[in-house]
C-alpha cells in the first residue's frame, strides 16, 4: 500500500520535533518516522496479545502491517499521544500516559492528585471544581521554601515529618521527591495537611535541574522552578481559606496552577461549572484582567458553562455579552441535555470538547485524513474498520498504577471510549446534501463494526461510543491536510511557527532560505515562516485572494451535518465569528438546540488583510496571493534534518488554553 509519498518541510519539521523520539541521550540522533511508527505497532501487538492471551496469527499480523501502511502514508495515525510515548517502557507501567482525553470531578483530596498525575502523563484534563469536601488549613502557617541545587537525579519518593523546633514551632517539613509520582501525591500531601501546624516547609533538595531530556516520558525536565511557584500559591491559597471549605473559584485556581509546573509540555485543561451555580458570574470572569490580578495561571484552562435545559434567548444573548467582554471566545457553553442523550454517562468533556465522558474516565483517539482517500470509497472503509480495531485495543489497559483511584479503571473498562476521528474534511465534501449525509453514515457504520469486532473477538464489552471529530491541529499538520471540519483561512497561507532562537534546526532552516525573524515581545523565541497551500479546497476569491468568507452560520451547518451523520461524541469545532454575526448564531443554536452540544468560538480576523492591515505585530496564519506564495516557495531549499537536534517539544496539546486552536 506505501506510496513513499513526500511530505512538506514543515510536517517534518514537527514530526521531528513533536513525535520522533531521540535515539542517544545527548539527543542528536532522532528516530525516522518509520522507526516511530515501527514503536507504535510494537505496541499495538503488544496489547493486543496481552487481551488476547495467545500470540498472533498470521492473519492478525497481516492487519497490523496493514495499519503500518496506513500510518507510513499518513492516511490514518493513532493518536500524538500515543505516537510519543508508545512502545516505551513508560507505556507499560503507567498506562493512563496513552491517554489524551480525561474528565474527572475536583471535589477530594484523590481527585487533586488523580488530575495532577494525569496533567504530568500529558493527558488533557477535564474537570469540574466542586464545593464542599476541600478545605483550607487548619490555621494560617509560615510558607518556607528550600530550591534545589542539584546537578543529577534525587531521591524519587516524597518524605515527610512532623517536629517541633527550637523555638517551640510545630513544622511539617515535606520533601518533595524527583518523580512524577512524587509530584503527584506531594499536591496531596499539601491538600491534605491539617494538622494546626505553625511553619509548612516545601523542600525541592532532591529534584534534578531543568533542561535535562527525562528518558521515560522523553521531554525536558522544568526542574523545580515551575512547581515551587504553584506550590507557593496553592498554599497561600489554602491559608487564606484556614478553617473554610474551598470555593469553586479557589479549586479552579488549584487545578490551573498545577498545570503550569510543566515548563517545556503544555498541560490541556478544561474546567466546567453548571449555569445555576452560584459561583458561576465569577466563574464566568475569572480570566478577566488575569494580568492585573497575579492570575496568569487562569489561562490554562477553558471555561465552559453548562446548561441542564434549553437556554432563554435572552440567556444566550447575555453569554454572548460576557464573551464580548472576554475578548470573545469564552465562556464556551456546553449543553448537557444533548450530551445525555448521546452519552448516558456524561459529566464532562476533555479540553477540545469532542470526548463525551463520565467521571473518572478516559478517551484515546485515532485519526483518518478523508482528503486522501478521494474516490476510494473501499480503501477507506478498509482503513476506518482497521484503525477503529486498533483505537479499541487502546481501551485494554490496566489503569491500577499505584497512583489513580480504582474507579478509573472500572469505567474505563465498561465504557471502553473510541474515539475514530476524521480530518480532512473540507477536501472530502464540500456540500451538505443527501448524498454527503449517506456517505457520512457509512463511514460511521464502517467504524463501528471495526470497534465491535475487535471487542467480540476479545470477548470484552463492546465501546459505548466510537466517533469523533477533533480539532487536529498537529496530525494534521504532519498529514499535509486541513485541519478536523475546519476550511483553511484561504488557499495561499505563510504559517508562522514558533521555535526557541537557541533551537539547532533554526540555523538548518535559515540555511535553506525560510524566513527567520525575532518573535515580537519574546527575546528567547523567533518566527519560521512556512508556505502552505490548499489547491484542493474551494474558496472565495477576494481582492486577488483566495479566501474562506463562510459565514458562522455556514460553519455551524457542517458541524450539524458531522452530528447527525458521523459523530457519536461531539465535533470539535472553533467557530469563527463577527459581532454583527451573533444575533444569527443565537437564532441557529434555538433552532438547532438538539444537535448542539458544544462548540468554540473565535473572533474571526479578515483573511484578505496582512498582521500590519490589522494591528498586530504577527499573524501565526497569513493569506497571501498566488504570486507571493511561490516566490518565497520557489527560493526554499531541502531540509535535511538528520543531526537537527530540539531543545523543545511543539505545543502539541492542541486545546492547551483558550479556544480550541487553527494552528
Amino acid at each position: 500500500m506505501s506510496n513513499n509519498r513526500q511530505f512538506s518541510t514543515r510536517a517534518n519539521v514537527i514530526t521531528r520535533r513533536t513525535y520522533n523520539r531521540p535515539l542517544n541521550d545527548e539527543g542528536t540522533v532522532f528516530e525516522t518516522w518509520e522507526q516511530t511508527i515501527d514503536r507504535v505497532i510494537s505496541h499495538q501487538k503488544w496489547l493486543w496479545e496481552r487481551a488476547k492471551g495467545d500470540t498472533l496469527d498470521m492473519t492478525e499480523e497481516s492487519e497490523l502491517g496493514e495499519l503500518k501502511d496506513l500510518m507510513l502514508d499518513r492516511k490514518a495515525t493513532v493518536s500524538g499521544r500515543t505516537l510519543w510515548l508508545g512502545g516505551t517502557d513508560v507505556s507499560k507501567h503507567r498506562e493512563a500516559s496513552q491517554f489524551n482525553c480525561s474528565f474527572g470531578r475536583a471535589e477530594t483530596v484523590h481527585d487533586i492528585v488523580d488530575a495532577f498525575w494525569l496533567l504530568l502523563q500529558g493527558c488533557g484534563v477535564g474537570f469540574e471544581p466542586v464545593r464542599g469536601t476541600l478545605n483550607g488549613f487548619a490555621k494560617p502557617c509560615e510558607v518556607q521554601v528550600i530550591r534545589s541545587t542539584r546537578e543529577d537525579k534525587g531521591f524519587p519518593d516524597n518524605q515527610e515529618r512532623i517536629y517541633t523546633d527550637d523555638e517551640g514551632n510545630k513544622v511539617c517539613h515535606i520533601k518533595i521527591g524527583d518523580s512524577a509520582e512524587a509530584w503527584a501525591k506531594s499536591a496531596g500531601k499539601i491538600m491534605a495537611l491539617k494538622d494546626p501546624v505553625d511553619k509548612l516547609v516545601l523542600d525541592f533538595t532532591e529534584i534534578r535541574p531543568s533542561g535535562e531530556r527525562l528518558k521515560g516520558y522523553g521531554w525536558i525536565s522544568s526542574g523545580d522552578e515551575t512547581i515551587s511557584a504553584a506550590f507557593v500559591k496553592i498554599c497561600e491559597l489554602m491559608n487564606k481559606r484556614a478553617g473554610q471549605l474551598l470555593s469553586r473559584i479557589d479549586i479552579l485556581d488549584i487545578m490551573n496552577l498545577l498545570g503550569t509546573t510543566l515548563s517545556s509540555r503544555r498541560s490541556a485543561e478544561i474546567a466546567i461549572m453548571p449555569i445555576a451555580d452560584p459561583e458561576v458570574d465569577e466563574f464566568i470572569s475569572a480570566k478577566k484582567d488575569f494580568w492585573l490580578h497575579d492570575n496568569e495561571h487562569r489561562q490554562q484552562s477553558n471555561n465552559s458553562i453548562v446548561f441542564h435545559s434549553k437556554p432563554t434567548k435572552w440567556e444566550l444573548s447575555y453569554i454572548f455579552d460576557r464573551m464580548v467582554e472576554a475578548g470573545g471566545s469564552e465562556p464556551g457553553f456546553i449543553n448537557a441535555e444533548a450530551a445525555k442523550r448521546r452519552a448516558p454517562w456524561f459529566k464532562g468533556v476533555n479540553p477540545c470538547v469532542e470526548i463525551l465522558l463520565g467521571n473518572k474516565s478516559f478517551c484515546n483517539l485515532v485519526e483518518l485524513d478523508l482528503g486522501k482517500f478521494l474516490g476510494e470509497t473501499e480503501e477507506l472503509w478498509r482503513a476506518l474498520w482497521v484503525a477503529a480495531r486498533a483505537n479499541y485495543r487502546q481501551t485494554c489497559v490496566d489503569l491500577d498504577d499505584g497512583v489513580l483511584q480504582r474507579s478509573w479503571h472500572e469505567l474505563n473498562q465498561f465504557l471502553r471510549l473510541c474515539g475514530v476521528g476524521l480530518t480532512g474534511i473540507v477536501k472530502y465534501t464540500d456540500f451538505y446534501g443527501p448524498e454527503t449525509a449517506n456517505r457520512l453514515k457509512a463511514l460511521k457504520a464502517e467504524a463501528r463494526k471495526g470497534a465491535f469486532s475487535m471487542a467480540d473477538e476479545l470477548k470484552l464489552p463492546r465501546p459505548q461510543a466510537v466517533t469523533t471529530v477533533k480539532p487536529s491541529g498537529t496530525l494534521s499538520k504532519i498529514m499535509d491536510t486541513t485541519e478536523g471540519v475546519h476550511r483553511p483561512m484561504g488557499r495561499y497561507i505563510f504559517n508562522n511557527v514558533t521555535f526557541s532562537k537557541h533551537d539547532p534546526i533554526v540555523p538548518v532552516l535559515k540555511a535553506a532560505n525560510y524566513s527567520v525573524i525575532p518573535k515580537p515581545f519574546e527575546n528567547d523565541s523567533v518566527l519560521v515562516t512556512f508556505p502552505v497551500s490548499y489547491e484542493d479546497v474551494q474558496f472565495t476569491v477576494k481582492d486577488g485572494k483566495p479566501v474562506n468568507l463562510e459565514s458562522a452560520v455556514l460553519q455551524l451547518d457542517r458541524y450539524k451535518m458531522m452530528m447527525d451523520n458521523y459523530v457519536d461524541h461531539n465535533c470539535s469545532v472553533t467557530i469563527s465569528y463577527s459581532p454583527e454575526e451573533i444575533p444569527d448564531i443565537i437564532e441557529w443554536i434555538l433552532e438547532n438546540w438538539d444537535h448542539y452540544v458544544g462548540v468554540s468560538f473565535i473572533y474571526r480576523n479578515d483573511p484578505t488583510k496582512t498582521a500590519e492591515d490589522l494591528g498586530y505585530a504577527y499573524l501565526p496564519q497569513e493569506v497571501v496571493t498566488r504570486e507571493v506564495y511561490e516566490d518565497y516557495a520557489s527560493k526554499l531549499l531541502p531540509v535535511e534534518l538528520d543531526g537537527a537536534n530540539s531543545l523543545l517539544e511543539l505545543e502539541d496539546a492542541d486545546c492547551a488554553t483558550g479556544a480550541c486552536p487553527i494552528r
